[in-house]
């Protein structure tokens, strides 16, 4: 997934924390999620978007696993005016509008290259079990299928 990205944060020499609760709960999130999909069911889960308007849903967004680390920690999604996707959301602790990859990355304790691999667009439900089982096992650059995306 592509987007605002600050290249003064990437530092591969940093040291992650990993938040093992919130990962574990945004797994099982995106688990239930996609077998919501699996069963031709609406879902609040699409990798593809930061988060973005949807009128299938009662709560009206669907996001990826950096978007729902956002929204579980109280973040409100900044929509454009006539834009139906958002990369930016309002934290509870801050009025200022921040990028979701950023906010999620400190709310889980990652890394940068851990985010780009775990925020990636392409990841499918087997690649976030992946991502996420090694990020746990304290690996500093995952690799899924999707790594050189």
């Amino acid at each position: 997934m592509y987007g605002y990205t600050d290249y003064d944060d990437y530092d591969i020499t940093e040291d992650a924390d990993p938040n093992i609760a919130e990962l574990d709960a945004l797994l099982a999130w995106a688990e239930t999620e996609n077998d919501k999909q699996e069963k031709g069911l609406p879902s609040e889960w699409d990798q593809g978007t930061w988060a973005s308007r949807v009128s299938y849903l009662s709560c009206g967004s669907a996001c990826c696993i950096a978007g729902k680390a956002v929204a579980r920690q109280g973040g409100v999604f900044k929509f454009t005016e006539g834009v139906s996707y958002a990369y930016m959301a309002v934290m509870p602790t801050s009025p200022e509008p921040q990028p979701i990859e950023d906010t999620a990355r400190r709310i889980l304790g990652i890394t940068q290259s851990q985010a780009d691999a775990l925020f990636n667009s392409n990841n499918d439900i087997d690649d976030v079990r992946t991502c996420i089982a090694q990020i746990k096992d304290g690996v500093i650059w995952p690799e899924t299928k999707n790594t050189d995306d």
